[in-house]
This record gives C-alpha cells, structure tokens and sequence, in this order.
C-alpha cells in the first residue's frame, strides 16, 4: 500500500512538473524581474528595519550611559 501511495505521488510530481515546465520557460521574462524586483524591495526593508533597531539599541545605550553618569555625579556631590 504504502509503496503505491509513494508510486502515486512520484507519478503526480512528475506530471506537475511536466505541465509546469512549458509555463515557467514562457513567462520567465516577466517572472525573473519580478521576482528580482521583489528580492531587492525585501532587502531594502529587512535592511532599514535593521538599521532602526541598531538606532534605537545605540540611542538607549547613550541614554543609559548618560543617566548612570549623572547618577553617579550626584551621589559623589552628595556625599554618599
């Protein structure tokens, strides 16, 4: 049973396959570019996202390095 439902699903891929091929070699000219152009507008967003989490990890860094310093500052003019 087993090896015909494996049979069965080779036979469905290979005819899948055979259907799809003439599609994807006659639009390749428009899919190509597409997929080019959608390959390229993801980047772009992966990469500004990116670069607003480093901002916002550098600004939070500063922040904190600045506040311990005034922190610190106080406590020594305080005395304690």
């Amino acid at each position: 049973m087993l090896l015909f439902l494996s049979g069965l699903t080779f036979t469905g891929t290979v005819f899948a396959l055979v259907m799809a091929t003439p599609l994807v070699v006659l639009f390749s000219p428009v899919l190509v570019p597409a997929g080019l152009a959608i390959l390229l507008v993801t980047t772009g967003f992966l990469f500004s996202g990116g670069c607003g989490v480093a901002a916002i990890t550098a600004l939070s860094w500063i922040h904190n390095y600045v506040q311990a310093k005034f922190y610190r500052l106080r406590a020594k003019n305080k005395g304690g």
